[in-house]
């Protein structure tokens, strides 16, 4: 699905694919420091094999979307701009939920977008919540559920939302 932001540039947001790896790769290490330690809630610098590899082979219970844009060039290589995921588990109305937009494709609409996208796919699969844990010290992830109409708790050393969908 093709999206114009708020700042009228436009992004594909598609399911993610195998062959999404490479450009995975290329996205988390273009990140800044502080947004890979918020998303993964740790200082890392490279993303282990397995876990890209996990990342990108989805199913029924794992489901995640990746926004792309495009510079006109005909088979240009992929370049994803933000990822979002949900796991779902057992038998659960749950599912835990993660999302990082690149550092200077923020605040446009894109993590709105994204993450309705998402839900309205969780939906469809009967997860009733999304759910997950943020830094405490991450205001702009805070803000931003905030704005979706999470509601948070208290957890160790983070905080944690629940999104009714």
């Amino acid at each position: 699905m093709r999206v114009q932001l708020d700042d009228a540039r436009h992004v594909s947001i598609r399911p993610i694919l195998p062959s999404d790896l490479e450009p995975l790769r290329t996205f988390f290490a273009a990140l800044s420091r502080e947004t890979r330690r918020l998303r993964f809630h740790s200082a890392i610098g490279e993303l282990p094999e397995h876990v890209l590899r996990e990342f990108t082979m989805v199913n029924h219970a794992h489901v995640a979307f990746v926004a792309e844009i495009h510079n006109g060039v005909v088979d240009p290589p992929t370049t994803l701009v933000a990822e979002a995921r949900y796991i779902r588990s057992a038998d659960s109305e749950s599912a835990e939920f993660a999302l990082v937009v690149a550092d200077n494709w923020r605040r446009i609409g894109l993590g709105t977008t994204l993450t309705r996208i998402m839900a309205q796919r969780a939906r469809f699969t009967g997860v009733r919540r999304l759910c997950g844990d943020i830094l405490e010290d991450n205001k702009a992830m805070r803000g931003f559920a905030h704005s979706l109409g999470a509601t948070f708790s208290r957890a160790i050393g983070c905080v944690r939302l629940s999104l009714e969908l």
